[in-house]
């Protein structure tokens, strides 16, 4: 008799299951728990700031325990590198392609041509900080050698399907753990607000901090509580995706990836036991799946974090984005400091400590953060000693007021915390790696690149050992008159202006202007009029364009280029695939792209990637420090056309050197956003939103220029400026240019961001 086996159902796709690392405790606790792949930071040049890097050892030692165990590891190098840093990055480079981790998770464009020109062995993974939220940016990586993408954390399911069904290469998600306010790769608030790039890994969290609305018809307020209606505006939630699972494994995702390097061991270990739980569950049997999942929520609820949603996954929801009312804190609230009081002697012998009443239990050992609701500031702490009654206790219960004890060491309780919330953000105990990790660190040796080969490729980059580094020869060196006036600072270089529209065309400017930057959307489209005398037009994309708004852009491109237009600047590298040949523009019409300083391009190798893309021009980071771009420009220009850099030739360079760009640009506009109002900081800094067709902007009231440096910036070498006049009147934008050019008359406050000081 035959048997008619049973039809079979294709394979499900497997779901990676990615866990941080911040040390190696936790490292193995991913694994142990049940992590297909753990990532950590490549020493010096990740984008956490830890307290203290893994070693070359350490990550060899990693590498080797995860590949016997059938995992992965990622290294994350995915900071913008400075100038100065790029030897640096090429010894690290150079170790890590003898290591072997399964990718390296990076953001930098210059570390994309070190990695394909010196060291193609690594495989290389884009990094959530390349703002990736359409298939174009998808195909585009893919295209240049790409093998995964981390997709912008603000995308639905639906759109990451659309994504997935127009794209071939790995597509990776946040699945879990903290969300910033902007997208990923273009917040520059830290940045050109405190000197601290959140695109290097040391952002100070600006999005966490209180805000108020300034009163209407007030120019400022006494403190940050006068406002009404204020709150920790920009305070994200964290994302929990666990009840999603199925419909992203049916969207196309191949990994899943949980924030959070700078979090403890228990942190990693209950999330990744949970997401373990949750991802087994969806193909148990429903009584089984239930209980695992019952078991999943448990574990999640003892990880300690901040006020859980479904971030963007589920579209309609995002109104629990955010809770202005919450401090955004991470960990359990146990209690409210009521006094911080000294005992014993003054100085040094002294011991401060902090009166707490509990809502919660607290043991020693705990992990603590103290947060001051007035001003922001945080501090953690261990807490190692507590009194109750003048008797030392173990533990505290709720409804007690305890005293806790910092003997000598008033940096863990400081005196200013007079109004301060107590979170716990760990329990009590130090956690330690296994000794068969410690005997791997202990023997591993990971192989360096010759100093010959490391000599070479510097070489190859234009960079000299000496002090001095190679200089570019200036624009009419000795020719050009010393004169004065808003003309004549402007010398021989360009001058571009973004305005806000078609119609400002017309506007009589008091400099020499050669090119005007308007935005491409439908209302100036429908405005243009080709033919018209004016400087030449720059049609400049929107810094997000979503999947479903790409066939828009396409036809307006073809549009305008069957109308004779030719000059286009893109914000990401990605959407110079708009303009390809099957578009059906004429192929002896002359195209120029240029990049704008969304790009986020700080050292010459990333000038470089601009360059051997075909770009026509591209702007430097405005996150630069002075010593950056001086000596990026001058290795750029002395490396130009050598050794094959550069088929596409040489590429321009300009710089916004004029303007209130972006801080934030983000794509939830809350319910609790007040229209157009100012709001005001703890710091009594004055901000308004923008909103615009591709996101809400965060904006300061102060401009941004570096016009006072603008003859330093003439002998820099850079092709082109801009000022962005895009957001007020012409009239009074024109004076404030021409103020800050001669010196003179009633001078606008203005900030430069980190030119001239040091790019943390």
């Amino acid at each position: 008799m035959k048997t008619t086996q049973p039809v079979s159902s294709p394979p499900r796709a497997l779901l990676e299951l990615l866990a941080p690392a911040g040390t190696l405790p936790a490292f193995e606790a991913a694994l142990r728990e049940g992590a297909d792949a753990v990532y950590i930071g490549a020493p010096g040049f990740n984008a956490r700031a830890l307290a203290r890097d893994f070693s070359l050892a350490e990550i060899a030692a990693m590498a080797e325990s995860a590949r016997e165990q059938g995992k992965k590891l990622y290294v994350a190098m995915n900071i913008l590198v400075k100038e100065s840093e790029v030897p640096a990055a090429l010894r690290i480079l150079a170790a890590l392609e003898q290591i072997r981790p399964d990718a390296l998770i990076v953001q930098d464009f210059g570390i994309v041509h070190l990695v394909q020109r010196f060291f193609p062995g690594l495989r290389l993974h884009a990094s959530t900080l390349m703002t990736v939220n359409n298939s174009l940016g998808a195909n585009f990586l893919a295209g240049i050698g790409f093998k995964r993408v981390v997709l912008a954390r603000e995308l639905s399911i639906e759109e990451i399907r659309a994504i997935h069904a127009q794209s071939d290469i790995a597509l990776e998600i946040f699945i879990h753990g903290a969300l910033c306010f902007s997208y990923s790769g273009l917040c520059r608030f830290s940045s050109l607000h405190g000197g601290k790039s959140s695109l290097r890994g040391q952002c100070v969290q600006p999005c966490r901090r209180r805000y108020d609305w300034l009163p209407s018809g007030k120019k400022r307020i006494a403190g940050p509580s006068s406002g009404k209606g204020g709150g920790y505006l920009f305070s994200m939630n964290d994302l929990c995706g666990i009840e999603q699972l199925a419909a992203i494994r049916a969207a196309g995702v191949t990994s899943l990836k949980v924030e959070g390097r700078l979090k403890s061991v228990e942190y990693v270990r209950h999330v990744a036991r949970a997401y373990r739980l949750a991802l087994d569950a969806l193909d148990a049997d429903p009584k089984q799946g239930g209980e695992m999942m019952i078991a999943a929520r448990r574990a999640l609820d003892r990880a300690l974090g901040r006020k859980q949603s479904p971030g963007f996954l589920v579209a309609g929801q995002e109104e629990n984005l955010i809770v202005p009312r919450l401090s955004g804190s991470t960990g359990e609230v146990i209690g409210k400091v009521t006094r911080v009081e000294e005992k014993g002697r003054p100085g040094k012998s002294a011991t401060l400590g902090l009166r707490v009443q509990l809502q919660r239990a607290v043991a020693l050992g705990d992990r603590l953060r103290l947060y001051d609701q007035r001003t922001g500031n945080r501090q953690s702490f261990t807490l190692r000693n507590m009194e109750m009654r003048g008797k030392k206790v173990d533990q505290g219960r709720p409804g007690q007021t305890v005293l806790m004890l910092s003997a000598g060491d008033k940096a863990e309780h400081p005196s200013t915390f007079q109004h301060g919330v107590l979170f716990r953000v760990d329990t009590g105990g130090v956690e330690t790696c296994s000794r068969d990790l410690q005997r791997r660190v202990a023997t591993c040796r990971p192989a360096e690149a010759a100093p010959a080969k490391i000599e070479t490729i510097l070489t190859a980059l234009a960079f000299s050992s000496e002090k001095k580094q190679p200089g570019r020869v200036p624009r009419g060196q000795g020719t050009r008159k010393k004169t004065t006036g808003p003309k004549a600072r402007t010398g021989q270089i360009p001058w571009w202006v973004r305005l806000a529209n078609l119609s400002a065309l017309g506007y009589r400017f008091p400099f020499e202007v050669s090119g005007v930057v308007i935005e491409l959307n439908a209302d100036n489209l429908t405005q243009y009029r080709p033919g018209q005398r004016h400087p030449p037009l720059i049609w400049s994309l929107p810094s997000i364009i979503h999947q479903k708004q790409l066939p828009w852009y396409r036809q307006a491109i073809v549009q305008l280029r069957d109308q004779g237009a030719h000059r286009f600047q893109i914000s990401h590298f990605a959407q110079s695939a708009l303009f390809s040949d099957e578009l059906g523009s004429s192929p002896d019409r002359e195209l120029e792209l240029y990049g704008e300083y969304s790009c986020n391009l700080l050292n010459s190798p990333a000038l470089h990637t601009a360059a051997s893309l075909g770009m026509a021009g591209v702007q430097f980071s405005i996150e630069t420090d002075r010593d950056t771009l001086m000596a990026a420009l001058a290795h750029y220009a002395a490396a130009s056309g050598t050794e094959g850099q550069n088929s596409g030739g040489r590429v321009r360079i300009g710089l916004l050197i004029h303007g209130r760009p972006p801080l934030f640009t983000a794509r939830f506009d809350a319910p609790h956003f007040q229209g157009h109002r100012t709001l005001v900081s703890s710091r009594n800094e004055r901000f308004y939103l923008d909103r615009r067709p591709d996101g809400l902007h965060v904006r300061s009231h102060t401009l941004f220029s570096l016009l006072p440096y603008l003859n330093e910036l003439s002998r820099a070498g850079l092709d082109y400026y801009v000022l962005d006049l895009s957001q007020g009147g012409l009239k009074r934008e024109c004076a404030e240019v021409i103020a800050l050019l001669s010196g003179r008359g009633n001078l606008p406050a203005f900030f430069s961001g980190n030119y001239g000081g040091i790019l943390a």
